[in-house]
């Protein structure tokens, strides 16, 4: 975990701060489940499922953590790790999610902003995510764009 704490002032009046202990992770669960059970993913988390996740990331080898607050309310994380590939260092975000009221308030940029910031002054060659069509744009507008030739496959057991 980095041990960089300081606050910097984005706009909308949130503040972004670099690193998340694993008692603010398990505060968040709750609204994963509420942002994630919202459109346009539809999920089914629970508070428990949840922070099952997030402890899961945070217990990854060179686990990274943001959050975004406005005054003294979370309104939105990002966590992921650092892993080793051939042309250096990768960051690879796991999650990232904003409270279903702070949707739309600039935060999730806020929060995009900071990590590559934080990550380019690390010297991390690349950022990589999977995300779902309709979120698509969001991260093309913050400079992202969809690798080609790549794809994500699933395996989902039938129920017998």
């Amino acid at each position: 975990m980095c041990k960089y704490q300081a606050y910097r002032q984005m706009n909308y009046e949130i503040k972004i701060k670099n690193g998340v202990s694993l008692t603010e992770l398990e505060q968040f669960a709750e609204m994963y489940a509420a942002a994630y059970n919202a459109e346009p993913w539809n999920d089914s988390w629970t508070r428990e499922t949840a922070t099952a996740l997030l402890t899961c990331y945070y217990s990854t080898p060179r686990f990274m953590g943001w959050a975004a607050r406005q005054g003294d309310i979370i309104i939105g994380c990002a966590v992921g790790n650092i892993e080793p590939y051939y042309s250096g260092d990768i960051f690879v975000l796991k999650e990232m999610f904003v409270s279903v009221n702070s949707q739309g308030s600039g935060a999730g940029s806020c929060l995009l902003t900071a990590i590559k910031d934080d990550l380019k002054k690390m010297d991390i060659k690349m950022i990589i995510l999977s995300t779902r069509k309709p979120i698509f744009d969001f991260y093309i507008k913050s400079g992202f764009r969809e690798m080609e030739g790549v794809g994500t496959m699933i395996y989902a057991y039938q129920n017998n």
